[in-house]
């Protein structure tokens, strides 16, 4: 016989250590994803308020003196199709228009990822 004890972990005290590792793993994936997903959150929003931007800038570069007042259209931007609507209105002052655009992800979004609001005056 060996009369050297052998120094080894309990079956308890693996499953404890164990349960340790699959709790602190679950809480890390849970984090990551999150972050994951509020990356491609800002991503979007930030690529829609483009999409914004830049048809109000077209508006005012074409210089179009409209009286239809909505508009709507698809741009693709970012490898991306974006839904975007704007909203023409007319302000106390008879030579200055309102241009509201609103941009959605998708076609059946209710829910707008942006809206930017610019001035556009006739010259």
């Amino acid at each position: 016989m060996n009369s050297r004890k052998q120094a080894a972990f309990t079956l308890m005290e693996i499953m404890v250590a164990l349960a340790i590792i699959a709790i602190t793993m679950g809480a890390i994936i849970e984090n990551s994803t999150a972050s994951n997903r509020n990356a491609q959150y800002l991503r979007d929003k930030t690529v829609a308020n483009w999409v914004a931007m830049n048809q109000i800038a077209l508006i005012r570069a074409q210089r179009e003196w409209s009286s239809r007042l909505d508009k709507q259209g698809r741009e693709e931007m970012a490898g991306r199709e974006w839904i975007w609507k704007m909203k023409i209105s007319r302000t106390d002052e008879a030579n200055l228009r309102r241009l509201e655009v609103t941009v959605f992800a998708d076609e059946d979004d209710e829910q707008a990822l942006v809206t930017r609001t610019g001035f556009m005056g006739r010259l």
